[in-house]
């Protein structure tokens, strides 16, 4: 990086070298959604932004913003390795095409779970709206089949599209599944603004306790918000 944010860093080989300032948001991903977030972001006076993205010819965006930060890097392997230099309040944005939050759990668990990737238990399907399989092993879920509007506000009683009354917030509904020999955790994902949301470090943090601590062998991890969703499935190995 040639330049220094209000609290030094710098990054070499993806490593931060020094915290990063409790108030700077992550935008892992730099194609279509990660370019979408910095437009947004980028215009909300002192935030400070650091986009990760591995590939060099999509993290080409303008960085004449002096608090628009960039890392040539893998989204969730920056992620793992950094951190103890993440601040509880960062919040991350995830633009990838995969489970961010789990391949970043699977990967902070490696050295003491040896965690395992499973399959989605297919016994939950019937309990669940639309589901679509995703190409990393995960379970996709939303209350819509049809594409959501960029700038959907997500109200919390109705659907911006059909208008009608929307049922359980889908968070709320992968949370209280019940799956035999599972655990479950999922983390919701907020809006910062329509159509663009996320998740805290600490929300993380939570998470890694939780199936530390935890005496279940296998678990459903997932990330939500009140109409779409994500889930994977592990399995721990002490």
């Amino acid at each position: 990086m040639e330049k220094t944010p209000p609290e030094t860093f710098e990054i070499q080989d993806c490593a931060l070298s020094s915290p990063l300032p409790a108030n700077m948001v992550l935008v892992v991903g730099a194609g279509h959604f990660g370019k979408r977030a910095v437009g947004i972001l980028r215009k909300r006076e002192g935030t400070p932004l650091l986009v990760v993205e591995k590939d060099e010819t999509a993290i080409s965006i303008s960085d004449d913003d002096f608090l628009l930060y960039t890392a040539l890097c893998d989204g969730a392997s920056f992620l793992i390795q950094n951190f103890s230099r993440l601040h509880p309040e960062n919040f991350i944005i995830p633009a990838v095409p995969l489970h961010l939050a789990f391949e970043w759990a699977k990967g902070l668990l490696q050295a003491t779970h040896h965690p395992v990737t499973l399959p989605v238990p297919e016994n939950i399907l019937p309990s669940l709206p639309y589901t679509w399989k995703g190409a990393d092993g995960s379970l996709l879920v939303s209350y819509a089949d049809f594409r959501c509007p960029d700038d959907c506000p997500e109200p919390a009683d109705h659907c911006t599209v059909t208008g009608k009354p929307r049922p359980m917030p889908l968070f709320k509904l992968l949370g209280g599944l019940e799956i035999r020999d599972f655990a479950i955790h999922i983390i919701r994902s907020r809006q910062i603004a329509p159509g663009l949301g996320g998740y805290r470090v600490k929300d993380m943090i939570q998470l890694l306790e939780k199936v530390r601590k935890g005496k279940a062998r296998k678990w459903l991890i997932g990330t939500a918000c009140r109409c779409h969703g994500v889930l994977n499935a592990l399995e721990l190995h002490p």
